[in-house]
């Protein structure tokens, strides 16, 4: 009897030196999990059969179809709304090689002779988050109510998931009129993943809705007068195509002072998307593009993020700083050369449709209000200031900080 007494005490001092040894060891794998540098997500998924060309400008329709023949096009695709149809995308179909084909473009009419001035790969990507909630997604939108009735002030062109109209803290007319410009079929923005004027944010995660909520509180708030207009870019699960980017910019572009770009992808091919490039460089003087820096604790000096780490002027990239501004966020991506400054971007309020507070992160939303900043300097300077006017005021305005010197960007200034 003491025999199996004995034998009962050990085996229960096995098990509960078992299960503390395994409690110990999930205790050091969660921590390493909690310590691990974080991996870049959104790395693009390129396009097998397609391709990117920008025609230089006054290239016949005739020249264009030839050399879709020439280059054994299948498919071609333009730009929405397109006033000079100077970018297509274009589908070779399958087995072809499509670096050998690009290769081939540049050497050829995509040369210095040629009749194209640049070819770019095509790619997708997925929205980056950091601690989001889901909100009013799908279903369909009316937004006819929502116009303003004459563009006034400030007009901050968005590239996102769209807008849902009647969020219900959208409470004034605030969304851009087309009617009277040279827009035809539209009553306000346009839909570039389904082809029409329907622009309703229908992702889950109503990406589009916070950015454009964050953006016209803030300027209602300062009674800066202005208009958003929406650019859907992304899908409803979030994805956008690097095509879909561009109909949105050259769409965007002419209309709005202020672009608004709160998404982006991480870059490995050094082969930079020179349409993006070549179609802001045309604005340079009249409009500011704001971007958000990602999200993935990367120096992007090093680890390319783009479009925020594109070298022309007018874009700013913006950090997030934490919760209490005393620091950057443990999310944000930094680069003392591709990013600029700091903003809020830790539990932002917002409240969902049954205005719940749901604070929401990520330099996604740090971005917007840089971008409601930039309006009313715009705005107060009646209207005459360049992009570098802008950023040189809004660096006079920023508050210098001490933030993590591992860490930097350029200004070192957190606005707010």
């Amino acid at each position: 009897m003491k025999f199996l007494k004995l034998l009962f005490v050990l085996l229960v001092g096995c098990v509960s030196y078992q299960c503390s040894e395994n409690k110990d060891n999930i205790e050091l794998q969660q921590r390493k999990r909690v310590t691990k540098p974080k991996k870049a997500r959104n790395i693009p998924r390129y396009s097998s059969d397609e391709l990117i060309i920008k025609y230089k400008p006054n290239v016949s329709r005739r020249r264009k179809q030839y050399l879709r023949n020439q280059y054994r096009v299948v498919r071609y695709q333009q730009c929405d709304l397109c006033d000079d149809e100077l970018i297509e995308k274009w589908n070779f179909g399958e087995g072809i090689n499509v670096e050998d084909k690009k290769l081939s473009i540049q050497g050829g009419s995509g040369g210095p002779e040629g009749d194209i001035s640049d070819v770019d790969y095509e790619f997708s990507f997925r929205l980056e988050g950091e601690n989001d909630v889901y909100g009013l997604g799908g279903g369909q939108g009316a937004y006819i109510d929502q116009v303003v009735e004459s563009n006034e002030g400030v007009t901050i062109a968005v590239l996102d998931t769209g807008i849902d109209a009647n969020y219900p803290l959208f409470p004034e007319p605030f969304l851009y009129n087309s009617f009277g410009t040279n827009t035809p079929g539209t009553a306000s923005g346009w839909n570039f993943v389904n082809n029409n004027s329907n622009f309703f944010d229908d992702f889950d995660l109503i990406h589009g809705t916070k950015v454009s909520y964050i953006i016209n509180k803030k300027l209602c708030d300062e009674g800066v007068p202005h208009q958003i207009l929406p650019v859907k870019v992304c899908d409803k699960n979030g994805i956008a195509t690097y095509f879909n980017i561009l109909c949105g910019l050259k769409y965007a572009l002419p209309r709005a002072n202020i672009i608004q770009i709160s998404l982006g992808w991480y870059e490995t091919n050094t082969d930079v998307n020179t349409i993006f490039s070549s179609l802001v460089e045309q604005y340079q003087r009249t409009v500011l593009i704001v971007t958000s820096a990602g999200n993935s604790t990367k120096n992007t000096d090093d680890f390319v993020h783009y479009p925020s780490c594109y070298p022309q002027r007018n874009i700013l990239s913006i950090a997030s700083s934490n919760v209490d501004s005393s620091d950057i966020a443990s999310f944000s991506n930094f680069g003392l050369n591709t990013v600029d400054f700091y903003a809020p971007g830790e539990e932002v309020p917002f409240y969902d449709i049954s205005l719940n507070l749901v604070p929401i992160s990520g330099t996604s939303y740090s971005a917007p209000l840089v971008s409601a900043l930039s309006a009313k300097i715009l705005y107060n300077s009646g209207m005459s200031h360049s992009p570098n006017d802008i950023i040189y005021q809004l660096n006079l305005d920023g508050i210098s900080i001490s933030y993590d010197p591992t860490r930097p960007v350029k200004y070192n200034k957190l606005l707010n």
